[in-house]
């Protein structure tokens, strides 16, 4: 355990806290996606700002922030033999991180199964709920999540692609880009099942 990350542990806790005596505490912000493809899609806020937009030109997936011309915030490189890997262009010099490592698979001390994020305030876990949806917990907060993710298959209007607690802005980006590695495993999960087990008769 690092010293940077029990201190970001008692920020987290603290700003928790805090959040929790208010009497209006601020809602959580929605985002939304105007596709499930993650080919070409754009995520926005209400109402309909757009944020961020998802190009793949088939072999590596870019996340452009829409608010900052030419700002790249992260690009996921498919790879056909080796690791596929995520750079993020403003950190680390743009060395590109095994998605393997980033986006951690490991078992909780309660025994659920997470997929842990590594990020500049720490390790976040993001852990299942249902086959289609996800909740981001700070590691040392288990118990308050800071975001709540859908992973349907489509669309619906007014369904955001998840919610994010006011005092996790500044992990938007993260969330962002682990939601994005997060579905496209769940739908690879999904064309799996369809395969070996077949799509639901009706």
């Amino acid at each position: 355990m690092t010293a940077n990350w029990y201190k970001a542990c008692l920020r987290h806790r603290f700003t928790m806290d805090s959040a929790a005596t208010l009497v209006n505490p601020t809602p959580p912000t929605p985002y939304f996606m105007t596709s499930t493809s993650l080919k070409n899609a754009t995520f926005y806020a209400q109402p309909g700002i757009p944020l961020y937009t998802i190009t793949n030109d088939g072999k590596q997936t870019i996340v452009n922030d829409r608010r900052t011309p030419g700002r790249i915030v992260a690009i996921f490189h498919q790879r056909e033999f080796l690791p596929n890997t995520i750079s993020f262009p403003e950190r680390n010099g743009s060395a590109p991180i095994s998605v393997q490592k980033w986006l951690r698979k490991t078992k909780l001390a309660d025994g659920t199964i997470a997929f842990v994020m590594g990020t500049d305030y720490g390790p976040y876990a993001w852990k299942m709920i249902s086959s289609h949806r996800q909740k981001v917990y700070a590691q040392c907060d288990l118990d308050r999540p800071i975001a709540s993710c859908s992973f349907h298959t489509t669309v619906s209007n007014g369904k955001p692609a998840f919610l994010l607690e006011y005092d996790a802005e500044p992990l938007r980006e993260d969330i962002l880009v682990a939601y994005l590695l997060q579905r496209q495993r769940v739908m690879s999960e999904d064309r799996l099942i369809d395969v070996f087990v077949g799509s639901p008769a009706g």
